[in-house]
């Protein structure tokens, strides 16, 4: 990690808007610039570039930050080689710049370890068309893998004897400790043995197509795991690799799409049915650098998960992460027969797996048949719940006959009048959760308490990023933040507020992005937003102790609630009315209490 004065002694000497200018074409608008956002698909200039604050924020898809950040996501690079590339455009030289000699003796051993695995796939390759290989050639065969594919994705076999691959290896000057280091190697009667013994190998792949480790299937019953994958190492990391993924770059900007699976027999099986633009995420949840990468095909990408209960929930999550970031994409409609693209091909046979991925639909059309799978709508909680679910979706539909024709269908299925859900749309579009405690007041009454305590914590942050006496009193009184990303960011603020005599919103963002939270793209983006704000008053103590009684007046609420609940529970009506009674009746007395300046 580069010290942090040659980072801020870098940024100090950047311009953003020079920086920006670089890359992309910038637009002067009064004291401040726009761009067309170079992170989503943007048609108008919705990114904003201000000089005074050096920072740029797009009100569309949210992204922002400093000229590092910026660097570091247009051109998807780590965040030291990002300050690096910036040194160069403004001309500041380091010597702390310079890549160190330990990491030059990392690329060295990561280089050896990258031929260990070459070699030890090609022994694989080898071993499959030998002798030793017919258990494996004879399952590929009743998959109906045949050689060309078998060639393409350098599909191999490990032997069932499990020094074979170990003595290759050490005959080719591979160390015991590199074999180790690569996730092969275990240990059994005081020796090394391979893994992946008596199971077809299947290589796993960086970007640029070299192997990093193995996904290793049985071929016969037994109690053992189906498939065995490479456990981490330095080089295999699973929420930084799409399976194909060094393939689908070449193929899909021909073809303007890519679809993405949830396993490699899927991405095997579109190929053997003639579709080559496919990568897969491996069976784990998509990560934001899975996003990352798929941003960059700039394709259209046709998603297409499992379609069981999982792997429709890992969907509505994807849907989620593809819209922040700006990516084009459709879904293939769920299957009501097979759950996967594997098991369509082997059932049915090309054509009907090539028809079915071909049935595309948007993610509102997804929502309104997940939603109406999984919710019985027998009881009005039940409907009142599947509309609440539903109407993130709605939010963004521009098409009038569309949404006409999605707020038609959901009114049959929820037997809610469509005016009502109309009316519903348009409060939720304006005021968000107040459209849904103003409609369905009975569903959720914490949902006021959460939006008024968010809001001011929201304001509180506001006034740290502007004044160090706000800073300080959130220190000094332990102001309890319910919102975790505005504690997340306040403690941030507390720390830089340590080591600097003012605060420099581009530096503040730099150690934000320089940490391992996994939220810190959402943290920039709440910076760049409150940076902007205009409408909070002056900061005072005053003001600091208003926000204060309402942050503990709302948590109050909300642990009365809770204690409301839990009293609550299994008791009859009339339970419940005594104990909602009497659950009153000592809030208005410690509320006196409070009035009369008692204990």
């Amino acid at each position: 990690m580069l010290p942090q004065n040659v980072i801020d002694e870098v940024l100090n000497r950047a311009d953003i808007v020079d920086v920006i200018s670089s890359y992309i074409n910038v637009i002067k608008k009064g004291r401040n610039y726009t761009a067309i956002c170079p992170f989503h698909d943007d048609k108008n200039p919705s990114m904003m570039i201000s000089k005074d604050k050096q920072i740029f924020k797009c009100f569309v898809c949210g992204t922002g930050g400093n000229a590092i950040t910026f660097i570091q996501k247009f051109e998807n690079i780590s965040y030291d080689d990002a300050v690096r590339k910036l040194a160069e455009l403004v001309g500041y030289t380091n010597d702390a710049l310079i890549k160190d000699k330990r990491s030059a003796k990392i690329d060295e051993e990561n280089e050896r370890l990258y031929n260990t695995l070459a070699d030890l796939t090609s022994f694989y390759q080898m071993s499959l068309l030998a002798k030793e290989g017919e258990e494996g050639r004879n399952y590929l065969k009743d998959r109906n893998i045949k050689d060309d594919v078998i060639k393409h994705f350098n599909i191999g076999y490990c032997p069932n004897n499990p020094n074979l691959s170990i003595q290759y290896l050490s005959a080719k000057n591979h160390s015991l400790k590199d074999i180790e280091t690569v996730g092969v190697a275990g240990h059994s009667n005081g020796q090394y043995i391979d893994k992946n013994f008596g199971r077809v190998i299947f290589p796993l792949k960086d970007i640029n197509g070299r192997v990093i480790g193995y996904s290793a299937r049985r071929i016969k019953n037994s109690d053992e795991a189906k498939y065995v994958n490479t456990q981490e190492t330095v080089l295999f990391q699973k929420g930084n690799i799409i399976y194909n993924y060094h393939e689908a770059k070449k193929t899909s900007r021909l073809d303007g799409y890519c679809y993405v699976l949830e396993g490699f027999m899927d991405v095997i099986a579109l190929y053997r049915a003639g579709i080559k633009s496919a990568v897969a995420l491996m069976g784990t949840a998509l990560t934001n650098n899975q996003v990352s990468l798929l941003k960059r095909l700039n394709v259209e990408i046709r998603l297409c998960l499992d379609s069981d209960n999982p792997g429709q929930m890992a969907t509505l999550k994807a849907i989620e992460m593809f819209d922040k970031a700006g990516i084009k994409y459709r879904i293939v409609r769920r299957s009501t027969g097979p759950k996967d693209a594997d098991e369509i091909l082997e059932k049915f046979g090309d054509d009907k797996l090539i028809k079915w991925l071909n049935i595309l639909i948007d993610k509102v059309q997804f929502a309104l048949n997940y939603f109406s799978s999984t919710n019985s709508l027998a009881t009005i909680d039940e409907r009142k719940k599947f509309i609440i679910d539903f109407l993130p979706f709605l939010k963004n539909v521009n098409n009038e006959l569309e949404l006409e024709d999605y707020i038609v269908n959901i009114a049959k299925l929820t037997k809610f009048d469509r005016k009502i859900i109309a009316n519903t749309l348009e409060r939720y579009k304006k005021h968000r959760d107040d459209a849904i405690t103003t409609s369905f007041v009975d569903i959720h009454p914490e949902r006021k308490i959460l939006r008024r305590l968010q809001l001011t914590e929201k304001a509180f942050v506001y006034q740290m990023l502007n004044s160090k006496d706000a800073i300080n009193f959130y220190n000094d009184k332990n102001v309890p933040f319910t919102d975790e990303i505005f504690a997340k960011l306040a403690s941030y603020l507390v720390d830089y507020n340590r080591n600097h005599e003012a605060l420099n919103l581009s530096e503040i963002i730099s150690a934000i992005s320089q940490s391992d939270d996994e939220l810190k793209d959402k943290i920039i983006a709440e910076v760049t937003d409150l940076s902007l704000e205009k409408r909070y008053p002056i900061c005072s103590i005053e003001l600091l102790n208003e926000y204060l009684q309402i942050i503990n007046e709302e948590r109050a609420k909300e642990y009365d609630r809770f204690i409301f609940e839990k009293s609550s529970e299994g008791k009859s009506e009339k339970e419940k009315l005594q104990i909602l009674l009497e659950h009153n009746r000592k809030k208005n007395e410690r509320l006196n209490k409070v009035k009369k300046g008692e204990n």
